[in-house]
């Protein structure tokens, strides 16, 4: 389940919160949280690295970030973080498509984001994530010239050659021996790639 999903702006302040369990935060002090952590990867990985998930005792925050708006949801570990960081992409694109010319000049001043409906259709009143885990499969051959031209990397080619329709991303990493979110995060970029697909 995802127990609460915050909309933030790439400044740090929260936009929106919206609860679908019990879990209370301070949405102020979760955002200045989410915006340090996001600068300090920029930081590490010279502005190229974004973070996915972050664990944390019973739960996942995974993240999701965009030109104009970032969005954060505390999930159980038991839920299919691939569909919630896809729904997060989801939420960011429309958010932006509707609020982008407010977001755009935004001078930080109290504004009301009425979102709470697609928030809910988005995220299936915090559902999403408790489908079964799909399991990815690479689309066609692919050839090793992306390693060298640098589209992919040598990791990222080595885990698109474990999905073959029968692997779930769990099984996947410890293949690989890597952690399951570094490789869903991979898996991910794959997908948005257009090189593989879920059953």
């Amino acid at each position: 389940m995802i127990h609460v999903v915050y909309v933030m702006h790439p400044g740090g302040l929260c936009l929106l919160e919206h609860r679908f369990g019990e879990l209370e935060l301070d949405p102020l002090l979760v955002s200045g949280f989410f915006s340090a952590i996001r600068e300090f990867a920029k930081m590490l990985s010279g502005g190229k690295g974004e973070v996915r998930v972050i664990e944390m005792g019973d739960f996942f925050i995974t993240f999701a970030a965009g030109e104009y708006a970032s969005v954060a949801a505390v999930v159980d570990k038991t839920d299919n973080r691939l569909q919630v960081l896809n729904a997060l992409e989801k939420i960011i694109e429309n958010f932006t498509k509707q609020f982008k010319a407010v977001l755009r000049d935004w001078d930080g001043k109290l504004v009301f984001f009425s979102f709470v409906a697609e928030l809910n259709q988005l995220l299936k009143n915090g559902c999403i994530g408790e489908t079964a885990i799909p399991t990815p499969r690479l689309k066609r051959k692919l050839p090793r010239l992306m390693v060298k031209i640098g589209q992919i990397t040598e990791v990222e080619y080595r885990i698109a050659y474990q999905c073959n329709g029968n692997q779930t991303p769990e099984q996947i990493a410890l293949i690989v021996e890597m952690l399951q979110h570094d490789v869903e995060a991979i898996l991910h970029k794959l997908n948005k790639l257009g090189l593989i697909e879920y059953n």
